[in-house]
C-alpha cells in the first residue's frame, strides 16, 4: 500500500510542480494556493508514513513548514514570524542529523558561522532584528545541509541541498540592488523551482523502507 501511495503522491506533486511553474514563467496568474496545497500535500503523505513507523521529525518539521509558508506565502505578512517558524523547521532537522550522527553538534562550527554573518550584516549595515534572525537561521540550515552528508539518508540530503538553493533564491529576491538584473529574474522563478522538489525529497526520505 505505502509503495502506491507513494507513486500517487509523486504523480500529484508533479502536477502541483507543472501547474505552477507554467504560471511563474509564463505569468498567467496567482499560484500561491497551488504552492500552499502542494506543502499541505507533503505534511499528509508525512503523516501517513509516520503512522506507519517513519520518521515523526519530519512530520514535525513540515507542520512548521506549512505555518511558516502560512505567514510567507499566503499572508504575505509578519516575516519574523515565518522566520522564526523555520527556525523550529531547522531545529528539528538538526535533532534527526544529531540523533542519526552519533552525537555530533559541530556547535563551534555553528557559533563561528553565525558571527561571521553578524560580522557581515555589520559591515552591510543591514544589523535589525529580522535580519539576525535570519542570520540565525541560515548559518543553522548551512551546518545542517553539510551535517545531512554524513548520516546516509541521500534523499534527505539532497532535499536540504535543494532547500538552501530555494532559499538563496529568497535572499537574492529580497536584495535586488545586490545583484544582477538576470540573476534576480531568475530568483524568481528558482525558489519555488528548488522549494517543492525539495520538501518532496525531505518527505520521502522520512519513510521507514528507506
Amino acid at each position: 500500500m505505502e509503495k502506491k501511495c507513494t507513486k500517487i503522491f509523486i504523480a500529484v506533486q508533479a502536477v502541483l510542480y507543472a501547474s505552477f511553474m507554467l504560471r511563474d514563467i509564463s505569468g498567467a496568474g496567482d499560484s500561491r494556493w497551488i504552492k500552499y496545497a502542494s506543502i499541505a500535500l507533503c505534511l499528509a503523505f508525512s503523516t501517513f508514513l509516520s503512522a506507519r513507523g517513519g520518521e515523526k521529525l519530519v512530520t514535525a518539521a513540515l507542520g512548521f513548514t506549512l505555518a511558516a509558508d502560512t505567514f510567507l506565502l499566503l499572508l504575505d505578512s509578519s516575516y519574523a514570524v515565518g522566520v522564526a517558524l523555520f527556525c523550529a523547521v531547522q531545529a528539528l532537522y538538526f535533532a534527526r542529523i544529531y540523533r542519526a550522527n552519533g552525537g555530533h553538534s559541530a556547535a563551534l562550527a555553528r557559533l563561528a558561522l553565525f558571527a561571521a554573518g553578524l560580522v557581515l550584516l555589520a559591515i552591510l549595515k543591514l544589523l535589525s532584528p529580522l535580519n539576525l534572525l535570519v542570520c540565525f537561521y541560515f548559518t543553522s540550515f548551512l551546518c545542517n545541509a553539510a551535517q545531512s552528508m554524513s548520516i546516509k539518508n541521500t534523499l534527505f540530503s539532497i532535499g536540504l541541498v535543494l532547500f538552501l538553493l530555494c532559499d538563496i533564491c529568497v535572499g537574492i529576491h529580497n536584495m535586488p540592488g545586490m545583484f544582477p538584473a538576470a540573476l534576480g529574474g531568475f530568483s524568481d522563478i528558482g525558489m519555488w523551482m528548488f522549494y517543492l522538489p525539495s520538501q518532496v525529497l525531505i518527505t520521502l526520505s522520512g519513510s521507514k523502507k528507506l
